[in-house]
């Protein structure tokens, strides 16, 4: 998984995704790494262009995906 760096975000540190297992996975900067299943490409995509990344995890991702930490 190649991950990506996001130093403009006070929450997220980096994120990454496995297109093979539809995995996306988000390391925040107070509470570690976590990993959403089932997540569509399409939707990591949306994710590395959204102007904040933290409010796209918030308002598409948390509450839709499954996840566990890392």
């Amino acid at each position: 998984m190649d991950w990506i760096e996001t130093p403009e975000s006070s929450n997220i540190a980096r994120f990454g995704y496995d297109a093979a297992g539809q995995i996306l996975a988000v390391e925040f900067a107070k509470s570690g790494t976590y990993q959403y299943y089932d997540v569509p490409e399409a939707v990591f995509e949306q994710m590395k262009a959204a102007p904040s990344k933290g409010q796209f995890v918030a308002q598409i991702i948390k509450g839709r995906y499954r996840y566990a930490k890392a």
